[in-house]
């Protein structure tokens, strides 16, 4: 960006910053008191809509299994009647029968026929006509091709069911549409009285016919009434002769709608509640039929053809909320839940549940409850919109105004920060000598003074560098470059540096006699950088010089490169070092720690720390170091000798790696070959530390007993 845009920038600050920190100021204040007061409404709303439903759901679970258990009631002693007088061993005294034959003419029809608005008949140009019904008598229909004198004593039993109808019927007036027994013989018994059964109907054919005498138990079905076309209810029950034989089937329908005329919706939700009543099939392995809706107050109440079965309707929600629901059935519990329907945030509330019995459920869109709320955001919304224009208006005149003034003098200030900039540019190409001269009595004086200095010190920097690239490279060269191939051991080691040198370190020393052993050696020196990289270089050239002097003696050994340390190091640095003596035909290793600890050592599933058996080297020049037991390779058995760098590692969270997970990772790998037990950890410590970086220089040598 040129400068004298951002002198365009900096004057439409300056002039803009007081008008928004004003506006800001403002917009703050509302949003915040807008948005306290929308999200206290939402709280308040929707605590309150959870609390309500809980209440009605618990209200409506009460008279759901008040009118089912009225209703189940009613069909059983309904059963009852029909079977007493199936059994006795003679029928009673006959009472009238009126067949369906005599509703049709007012001559044969009973004396009470009424119409009432709750039975409505649809006329063929879509009209509702009631329906003239007798609450005295039962209609009598016979399937075609039966004869009254066929079934005369059946017809002689069943005469005086009007009787238990009637009784019955006034339990639940509202409720109870039809009430009816059909038998195997080919008679339909149905109350109250009525006509309009057509010629081919047999009841026996029906759903709720079929399906009650297969269960052998109760039964309730969604069905199309036969006289009025609406959907209903039907509870149905077999009836047997003696208890065992299957006789017929009762029944009564419900005008399920019914149901919801005591369920109080809140107006301000009520057209966009839905109220169901459900049956959950726990049991059937589908989840997406274990949710059936058997009533629901918003559907259709009409449909084209008595004689279609009613298509089955199940609520699908996502598997995981199904499982939130489910829970509250095992236990039984009534419960309101948020739930994602048909794309929406709603809530339901639905009833406990016993058994398969139904159970009610209301389902109510967030966004209904809280609609208040959201217009109390929107009409923040529109007040912030008005203050913005008027804003917007100010501005504008302020911009043109800023705008021509620092056009007339941004030229001033411009020139030496062209000249700067084509400056940089050598400077960014490699020209170290680029300079620039401006004159002015202010800060672009100061600036071009700085930049002209900018050069040396960017040379300095390139050569310093090419030095540390240099001396990485050296490092490099100064660790093993293959693992040596040694008869019965599998050997590998790895150094990861921190910087771009470091001061850990690792060996494989070839012995001049005898030809089966070989020098091992991993060291740490204190710190990490250019320093500790020289101490290392010279502890390496020191100890290749040794190790064939004292191949025997590694005890010796390390007391010459101590001395050797503390001579040529001073105080300055001091370093830890494990080395030893592979004697690859007595399968055996001798070895001195200088403070290198713990060392692991791994034999039949276990890893025993083998402890450090002097201090560090470079301390003190007098010192002894001891040579620690022999230790004998068996098959499987692993060494593996490492820096701090790996246990001593951090994650973000600031955990240590620690020798644990180092020994735990050791057990884990023990079976694959040196090379990959070195990748293993490696690998495991990269993921532990994750986004940390690399703190310490990091070496391990493994050698495992082939």
């Amino acid at each position: 960006m040129k400068f004298r845009t951002r002198l365009l920038i900096l004057f439409l600050a300056i002039t803009l910053v007081p008008l928004g920190l004003s506006f800001l100021s403002q917009r703050t204040s509302i949003l915040y008191f807008g948005n306290k007061l929308a999200g206290e409404t939402r709280s308040l709303l929707y605590d309150s809509a959870v609390t309500l439903l809980h209440s009605l759901v618990d209200d409506y679970d009460r008279i759901l299994e008040r009118d089912s258990a009225m209703a189940l009631l009613a069909l059983k002693n309904q059963a009852q009647a029909v079977e007493c007088r199936l059994d006795a061993d003679r029928p009673g005294p006959a009472a009238p029968l009126f067949f369906d034959a005599d509703f049709a003419t007012p001559q044969t029809q009973p004396d009470d026929m009424v119409a009432t608005p709750k039975r409505l008949r649809p006329t063929a140009d879509g009209r509702l006509q009631p329906i003239p019904v007798s609450f005295s008598q039962q209609v009598i229909f016979l399937v075609t091709g039966i004869q009254p004198r066929q079934v005369e004593d059946e017809l002689a039993r069943i005469s005086t069911m009007s009787g238990v109808y009637q009784t019955l019927h006034a339990i639940q007036p509202e409720l109870f549409l039809w009430q009816y027994t059909a038998l195997e013989s080919g008679i339909h018994s149905s109350y109250p009285g009525k006509n309009g059964y057509p010629a081919d109907y047999d009841p026996r054919r029906r759903q709720w016919y079929r399906d009650a005498a297969a269960a052998g138990k109760p039964i309730q079905r969604l069905m199309t009434d036969l006289s009025t076309k609406r959907l209903i209810l039907t509870l149905a029950r077999p009836v047997y002769r003696h208890g065992n034989e299957l006789a017929g089937v009762t029944a009564l329908d419900i005008d399920y709608r019914q149901f919801f005329t005591d369920w109080q919706i809140p107006a301000e939700w009520a057209d966009a509640v839905e109220s169901m009543v459900l049956i959950y099939h726990g049991y059937t392995p589908d989840p997406a039929r274990q949710l059936q809706v058997l009533l629901r107050n918003d559907r259709d109440a009409r449909h084209s053809d008595w004689r279609l079965p009613v298509e089955e309707e199940y609520l699908t929600i996502p598997q995981e909320q199904l499982r939130e629901i489910q829970q509250d059935f095992v236990a039984g519990r009534s419960a309101v839940r948020k739930v994602t329907y048909r794309g929406r945030q709603t809530l339901w509330a639905y009833g406990s549940r016993r058994g398969e019995d139904p159970f009610p459920l209301v389902i109510v869109p967030v966004e209904r409850i809280l609609s208040k709320a959201v217009t109390a955001e929107n009409y923040v919304n529109r007040q912030i919109a008005l203050g913005l224009k008027i804003s917007a208006v100010l501005t504008v005149f302020v911009v043109v105004a800023v705008v021509l003034l620092a056009i007339v003098r941004a030229r001033k200030v411009t020139d030496p920060v062209t000249r700067l900039a084509e400056a940089a540019t050598r400077l960014a190409t490699g020209d170290f000598d680029a300079k620039v001269d401006i004159r002015t009595a202010d800060e672009f004086r100061n600036l071009g003074r700085i930049f002209n200095e900018l050069g040396d010190s960017l040379k300095e920097r390139e050569r310093m560098k090419q030095s540390l690239a240099l001396a990485k490279e050296i490092q490099q060269r100064l660790l093993p470059s293959s693992a040596p191939q040694l008869s019965g051991f599998d050997i590998a080691g790895k150094s990861l540096y921190c910087d771009e040198t470091g001061g850990d370190y690792y060996d494989y020393i070839e012995l001049e006699s005898p030809a089966h052993k070989i020098g091992l050696s991993v060291g740490d020196v204190a710190g990490h950088g250019i320093g500790a990289a020289l101490v290392m270089a010279t502890a390496r050239s020191a100890l290749h010089t040794l190790a064939n002097d004292h191949h025997s003696q590694v005890d010796m050994l390390i007391r010459a490169l101590n001395h050797h340390l503390c001579r040529d190091t001073g105080d300055a640095h001091f370093m830890t070092l494990f080395y030893g003596v592979l004697n690859t035909e007595e399968r055996s290793l001798d070895w001195v720690s200088a403070g290198h600890a713990p060392i692991f050592h791994y034999r039949d599933k276990q890893v025993e720390e083998l402890v450090s058996s002097g201090i560090p080297l470079g301390i003190i020049a007098d010192t002894d170091y001891a040579v620690s037991s022999t230790l004998f390779f068996n098959r499987g058995d692993i060494l593996l000798v490492g820096t701090d760098g790996i246990w001593e590692a951090q994650n973000p969270a600031g955990e240590m790696f620690g020798t644990q997970r180092l020994t735990d990772i050791l057990r884990q790998s023990a079976a694959e070959d040196a090379e990959n037990i070195l990748h293993q950890i490696v690998s495991s410590l990269n993921v532990f530390r994750g986004s940390q970086p690399q703190g310490d220089d990091v070496t391990l040598m493994v050698v495992k007993a082939v």
